[in-house]
């Protein structure tokens, strides 16, 4: 496939002791009993190239036809990345004990923006691990590209997956007219839309080169100055003598 083309792909991964992770096929996820409650389960959609997936993925993607399956084997530095000792550090349990949270082997921890892993509780010390859980692995993928996106309206609709959690017909419209693109959005606060907006437009300039202009519907235009105000500061703009 080539680089920038959006495709969806199916894949089983596995961590290379043969533990599987991820899926996603439902009946195949409830099979290995990695099925949750309230995941949108399907192809995925990713640009090629665009790092969507682990760079060890991507690059085989590109290499990929439509409709073929492959095995990939993803290195641990084209995947989650080496392990870093730095990223693991001991805490007292009585931070803990402040927060009202009783730590164990194998938790999970939001701390900041961050996410530890508990790797042993002794002595009155936690030791947590920063490290992704999959650091240092060698990874193994069956995919396959199911089909390609080549509609304009459609790779919209794709990048909403990709970056906003999916496209809500309810909530979100796409028109195409020519090279323009009019988008309109509901239901999002005003903080919050604006950021969408932001998002929206520089992704589909950086993937979709097809469309030339974006707009929103609702989006405010600057205002025209009235009639006579024009005319007046038509008249005091300078004039260029030949």
């Amino acid at each position: 496939m080539n680089t920038g083309a959006f495709v969806e792909i199916d894949y089983v991964a596995k961590v290379k002791d043969g533990r599987y992770f991820d899926v996603t096929d439902e009946a195949r996820a409830k099979e290995l009993d990695l099925y949750e409650q309230g995941r949108t389960y399907g192809p995925v959609k990713v640009v090629v190239g665009a790092r969507h997936v682990l760079e060890g993925l991507d690059e085989a993607l590109a290499s990929m036809e439509l409709g073929e399956e492959r095995e990939v084997v993803v290195s641990p530095e084209q995947g989650f990345g080496r392990r870093d000792p730095s990223l693991i550090n001991t805490v007292p349990m009585r931070e803990f004990r402040k927060q009202g949270i009783t730590p164990r082997v194998g938790m999970s921890l939001e701390v900041g923006e961050q996410v530890a892993h508990v790797k042993s509780v002794s002595s009155g010390r936690v030791t947590l691990d920063f490290n992704h859980a999959l650091a240092g692995r060698t990874l193994e993928y069956t995919v396959r590209i199911v089909s390609e996106i080549t509609d304009p309206q459609k790779k919209i609709e794709a990048l909403f997956d990709l970056y906003l959690g999916g496209f809500d017909e309810s909530k979100y419209t796409v028109a195409i007219e020519d090279t323009e693109a009019t988008i309109t959005m509901e239901g999002l606060k005003k903080g919050v839309e604006d950021v969408v907006r932001s998002i929206v437009r520089k992704e589909i300039e950086k993937h979709i080169p097809e469309i030339t202009a974006v707009s929103f519907g609702g989006e405010e235009s600057p205002e025209e100055p009235p009639e006579g105000e024009a005319q007046e500061q038509a008249g005091d703009a300078p004039v260029d003598e030949a």
